[in-house]
């Protein structure tokens, strides 16, 4: 039975094979016809048709490697992170051991200085043994010719797009354009600028292309100091870069190593006795692992995710998601923000100082993110978690310090740091921070009319739960009395901060708070202001970032800047990337400005946060902010040159109290009964500021006119 179905099969298996070899033969036969002459004539002759052809491709294309990684630094130009689909390090051809050249164009082209571009005979064999031998198919493509597939594929997988066959499994007419594109590339390249391209595009294994990037991860050395083995070792794997892989295969790389030392023998490039030599080293691998994005970052992963975030929501590194990741990935990007790496130790220390994320028992969040008021710079953004999306208690990729929308955990109820809010507009108003309001009232009757000019009916009226109004608590008892109005802030006293609100236009401190950037973190929307408990930052999620920028604008007397991580991109051309600059406007008016920090100035004197002063008695001013059940804890303070919101919480347990839980190895709040503000957020930007605060401008603030400190209501 086996046998009547070969000799079914045999005649057209061979009658086919004979039709295809002769006509391989006629193409190769034209080939050769027009490149058996000198190589600087058939480079001419071939090229002339065809070098419109290689002037039309992407003037990228000409210049050799497309993909390159990107790198973020801060502003010192210290790395924080890598970005690549291709692990690439771009050299030039004397930055490039000549036992690499020579391991090189040994094995894979050892005519590569005198051929003008491709080898006729090696084609002309190829293609007959290709046909006749399908099972143990020949490549005879020259280093240009390797060289041009590499730039072609790369240049598609950029682009988005199926590499081709002409980069892949080619065919007869795929080789014919190969070797017109090869003919034409040696038109208009030098062979050093050709082998110095092609060193740097082909794949070592894994994601290293490139011999600089190969030798850095296999050896920790660069492509400068390869030995004659290590060369060796290298130039064997282009022909199948993962199996000869001498991190995945050792033996059947060293066997293919050995092979391409005693071709370097034959060519002259080496003695036997140095090939003995290298023959017996092992290979000796110390393996740098290199990883791409900001889980692999150096410092600042959150800052680094930020950035990543904002890169790929700007049209400026393309139309489209994939263009922007392309850009980002292989476009060669330097892109340096505003981080300042001393800011960051400081502010990392902190937050694990805190609650060390490595032995956090009761899963407690800790942030922190600070920026200039002058110009809204970010300089630093940590929290006590790891960047990975593996699993594990202390692993996530959520920051802490931003919005939903830029990859943040979108943000907690804020507490009494609302409060700084409903005071500007007191000041706004035109009402005296001596002014004295009664704080006795805990409970407002249902029929109380709370002015409310957006609303329907110009008020609002605040049933409460049970229909009997609306009621709430001190933190402290003892308060409920008639006060000054910058004595009840700065104490961060309820019942003061109802009083004046009932005496203001709720929708006007919703305007104020709009100006100043306020928003839910998860949504985006306004604060509605007309919801009294939102007084109490106990409505919405706010982010720290949100906060730290709102009170930057009453460091800087009322102007306030968008917060900005990135104040230069330009790729390895030269070529620069709009990016936005500096935006700051005057949101609140002056005067408010320096009303509120009057106010604040005493929370670090006398009021809730006296124990945390950074002593800049004059310089300094803080809002401390605690949610219902100590389950969100803050402290918001700034300098004329820093602001600083520091949030000690529950992530993952929101309602959870933070009271009775283990914090830095402590329970409770320092011996107090309750965790505040003031406890261990308060802390944290204490010790942070101390270190930080006195590199940026720790002038005093300026003072308000008389009719802000007046008694006048």
């Amino acid at each position: 039975m086996a046998s009547r179905n070969n000799s079914g099969s045999e005649p057209t298996s061979v009658l086919g094979n004979i039709v295809a070899f002769i006509a391989v033969s006629v193409v190769a036969g034209v080939v050769a016809a027009g490149l058996l002459v000198p190589p600087a004539a058939a480079a001419g002759l071939a090229a002339n048709a065809s070098i419109g052809w290689f002037k039309s491709l992407p003037a990228d294309m000409e210049m050799g490697p497309l993909s390159r990684s990107s790198t973020v630094v801060a502003k010192d130009g210290s790395e924080i992170a890598t970005f690549f689909a291709q692990n690439r390090e771009p050299v030039s051809l004397n930055q490039i051991s000549p036992n690499m050249k020579k391991a090189l164009l040994s094995i894979e082209d050892r005519d590569f200085y005198d051929h003008g571009g491709v080898d006729p005979w090696g084609i002309v064999r190829a293609m007959g043994n290709n046909v006749l031998r399908p099972s143990n198919r020949q490549g005879a493509s020259t280093v240009t010719q390797q060289y041009v597939n590499n730039l072609i594929i790369d240049q598609q997988v950029r682009a988005g797009e199926q590499a081709s066959t002409i980069g892949a499994d080619k065919g007869i007419v795929d080789k014919i354009k190969e070797i017109k594109l090869a003919l034409s590339m040696e038109q208009e390249k030098s062979k050093d600028e050709i082998l110095e391209g092609y060193l740097n595009i082909v794949l070592f294994g894994g994601q290293n292309y490139g011999v600089q990037a190969a030798s850095e991860y296999y050896w920790g050395i660069p492509a400068s100091q390869l030995s004659i083995a290590q060369a060796a070792t290298l130039a064997g794997m282009v022909q199948s870069p993962n199996y000869y892989d001498p991190q995945v295969n050792p033996e059947a790389s060293v066997q293919r190593r050995n092979v391409v030392l005693d071709t370097m023998v034959q060519t002259g490039a080496i003695t036997q006795q140095q090939a003995d030599q290298a023959a017996r080293e092992p290979l000796n691998l110390d393996i740098h692992p290199t990883s791409s994005g900001c889980s692999a970052a150096r410092t600042a992963p959150y800052f680094c995710d930020y950035v990543e975030n904002q890169v790929m929501q700007s049209n400026s590194f393309g139309a489209t998601p994939e263009e922007r990741l392309a850009t980002l990935q292989r476009g060669g990007l330097t892109i340096t923000t505003t981080l300042d790496p001393k800011a960051q130790r400081a502010a990392d220390t902190q937050v694990n100082a805190t609650q060390p994320k490595d032995d956090n028992p009761d899963n407690v969040s800790t942030a922190l993110v600070s920026l200039e008021p002058r110009n809204g710079h970010i300089v630093s953004m940590a929290q006590n978690t790891n960047y990975s999306a593996a699993e594990g208690t202390s692993n996530t990729t959520y920051n802490f310090n931003v919005d939903s929308s830029m990859g943040g955990a979108g943000g907690f109820q804020v507490g009494s740091t609302f409060k700084p809010f409903t005071l500007a507009q007191w000041i706004n108003a035109g009402k005296g921070i001596k002014a004295s309001v009664d704080a006795r009232r805990l409970h407002y009757p249902a029929d109380f009319r709370w002015k409310a000019s957006c609303l329907p009916n110009g008020y609002k009226i605040e049933p409460g739960d049970d229909g009997n109004g609306f009621s709430f608590q001190n933190a402290t008892e003892g308060y409920a009395r008639v006060m000054d109005v910058d004595y009840g802030i700065y104490n961060s006293i309820n019942s003061a901060l109802y009083a004046m609100a009932a005496d203001l236009d709720l929708c006007e401190i919703g305007e104020l708070t709009k100006a100043m950037g306020i928003h839910d973190g998860k949504t985006g929307d306004p604060v509605d202001t007309t919801v009294l408990s939102s007084l109490l930052g106990g409505s919405v999620d706010i982010s720290p970032m949100t906060m730290a920028r709102a009170f930057s604008g009453f460091a800087n007397d009322g102007v306030m800047c968008e917060p900005r991580a990135v104040t230069k991109v330009v790729d390895y051309t030269g070529k620069n990337y709009d990016v936005p600059g500096d935006s700051c406007q005057q949101v609140i008016k002056k005067e408010v400005a320096q009303g509120v920090n009057e106010v604040l100035k005493q929370v670090l004197v006398r009021g809730s946060g006296y124990q945390r002063s950074i002593g800049l008695p004059d310089a300094s001013a803080a809002k401390t902010g605690t949610t219902d059940n100590s389950t969100q804890t803050w402290m918001l303070g700034y300098t004329k040159g820093l602001a600083t919101a520091s949030w000690v919480g529950n992530y993952e347990f929101g309602s959870r109290s933070l009271n009775g839980l283990s914090i830095g190895g402590r329970t409770g709040g320092s011996g107090t009964e309750w965790v505040d503000g003031a406890t261990y957020a308060g802390g944290q930007w204490q010790n942070y500021m101390r270190t930080v605060a006195p590199d940026y401008d720790t002038s005093r603030f300026s003072s308000p006119p008389p009719s802000v400190m007046s008694a006048r209501k």
